[in-house]
């Protein structure tokens, strides 16, 4: 059986980030937490700038990040998400005929200033907002043509942002879970966020709050192109996400599942990913 290696990491926030549902409307909202696929992109960006090579290029280590990766979740330390919508610095020139430049005559109804989703997280104990990330690889090392990418604590130490270039970040603390138990055909209890899996047979919120969002499903990323897989609903998947409402009190969720549905458990900590 391949050995398959693990990463917790934690990481704090300035402030929240940004990072937008492509191909809905104008006005984007936004998520409670950076999507999966944010997460492989932040990664796929630090293994790139190891490498010296270019965004082109880079994007393709998502697509194999996405076949090397068996689980993926999250869960807040010590903060709550709060979505918003404000302008921030966009301002567009609409075209004011079909296929015309704008109007010089016309310019005060070619410009628009749409709104902008954003999630701040709001701390509960006086600290920078702090979530926890735990990724499980079948294998640290990918391969992207006769490239070979070797998934490191430093590269995940590299990660300086989580969503938009003003959705700054830093890593506080990164463990390599080198040996990972895994059991299926069971009940476990999770405080991580999970896909809902056709596998999954039930799960009950022992201590709320969850909420419930759809990302592109980060197994399986064919092509990077956000707009497509939202805009045709292609390759999307839900998934079970926790929300802190107050300290001393962390989101827990009882979850009974079936193969290929699996439990990836390392000291206190498990998450639910693929066989």
């Amino acid at each position: 059986m391949t050995e398959i290696t693990g990463y917790i990491l934690d990481i704090e926030f300035v402030w929240g980030f940004q990072s937008k549902i492509v191909g809905l409307s104008k006005t984007s909202p936004t998520f409670y937490y950076p999507p999966p696929t944010t997460i492989l992109g932040a990664l796929a960006e630090a293994l790139a700038r190891e490498q010296n090579i270019g965004e082109a290029k880079g994007k393709e280590i998502i697509i194999k990040l996405s076949e090397n990766l068996l689980a993926i979740g999250l869960k807040p330390i010590n903060c709550s998400p709060i979505k918003h919508e404000d302008i921030n610095r966009i301002i567009t020139i609409k075209r004011t005929g079909l296929g015309k430049d704008p109007d010089p005559e016309r310019l005060q109804s070619a410009f628009d200033a749409p709104a902008t989703g954003k999630t701040i997280f709001s701390t509960l104990d006086d600290n920078a907002p702090l979530l926890r990330i735990f990724l499980v690889f079948k294998s640290p090392e990918i391969l992207l043509e006769d490239d070979k990418f070797l998934i490191t604590p430093d590269s995940l130490w590299r990660i300086h942002r989580l969503g938009s270039k003003e959705s700054v970040v830093s890593v506080s603390n990164v463990e390599k879970c080198s040996k990972i138990d895994r059991r299926t055909n069971t009940i476990i209890d999770t405080e991580y966020s999970f896909p809902i899996l056709p596998e999954i047979q039930q799960s009950e919120c022992l201590r709320r709050r969850w909420e419930r969002e759809v990302y592109i499903d980060p197994f399986n990323i064919r092509e990077y192109n956000p707009l497509k897989s939202y805009l045709f609903g292609e390759n999307l998947i839900p998934y079970h996400i926790p929300l802190k409402v107050e300290e001393g009190s962390q989101p827990l969720c009882s979850v009974y599942f079936s193969k290929p549905a699996i439990e990836y458990a390392y000291k206190d900590e498990r998450v639910i990913g693929r066989w």
